[in-house]
């Protein structure tokens, strides 16, 4: 890892590990190596609906987008992902199923990338390895839980109130028409639901 952007971005990665199990250094040799550098141009796509679900993504920089394609070709977007966060289909991949979402990288993209096959192996080594993998899965399973019972549960002006308190600097980054599909509302009434908002702030 002689390039500075990519020492950086592993730091990365070790420490959001670290904030689970502390990592010897023999054991992060052995986790860092299975992961890779990926670059990814902004409005590239990163896998497409139905590719084989083989992935965990660590993001350094940049923003990612999360879509469901419907038969009909339309995209409703389930999920964004930004810096020193993790993603990937772990169900997927452990089941041998293809993936049911495509991934779209909305800026200029650095990841590190690995096979979750490889990423599993590690478990014999040490319990450390072990519990990592406990932690994912349950940080991965968590997020999707939520993002379920808030479309089921909240209304369009609740979930948009809640993506800006949790994650206030996406507001800006996200495209107004893919912010709407991740809402489950129209652009239009987006634009009316922020004016509300606003106007409630005045008053």
């Amino acid at each position: 890892m002689s390039n500075p952007v990519e020492r950086s971005i592993f730091n990365q990665l070790r420490s959001q590990f670290s904030i689970w199990a502390p990592l010897q250094d023999d054991e992060w040799q052995l986790l860092s190596a299975i992961f890779s550098l990926r670059h990814a141009q902004a409005k590239s796509a990163v896998s497409h609906p139905g590719d084989e679900a083989k992935d965990l993504i660590f993001v350094g920089q940049g923003l990612l987008r999360f879509y469901y394609l419907s038969e009909t070709g339309k995209e409703t977007n389930k999920a964004f992902v930004a810096e020193n966060e993790f993603a990937g289909p772990l169900a997927s991949a452990q089941l041998g199923l293809p993936l049911y979402f495509g991934i779209e990288a909305l800026e200029d993209t650095l990841m590190l990338v690995a096979s979750f096959d490889k990423f599993t192996a590690l478990y014999d080594h040490s319990p450390t390895f072990e519990r990592l993998g406990r932690k994912l899965a349950e940080l991965l399973l968590i997020r999707k839980e939520l993002r379920m019972r808030s479309m089921l549960e909240q209304t369009a002006k609740e979930r948009y109130l809640e993506f800006i308190e949790k994650q206030p600097t996406l507001a800006d980054r996200v495209p107004q028409y893919h912010l709407a599909t991740y809402l489950g509302i129209t652009e239009v009434s987006l634009s009316r639901l922020k004016r509300e908002i606003s106007a409630d702030l005045i008053i």
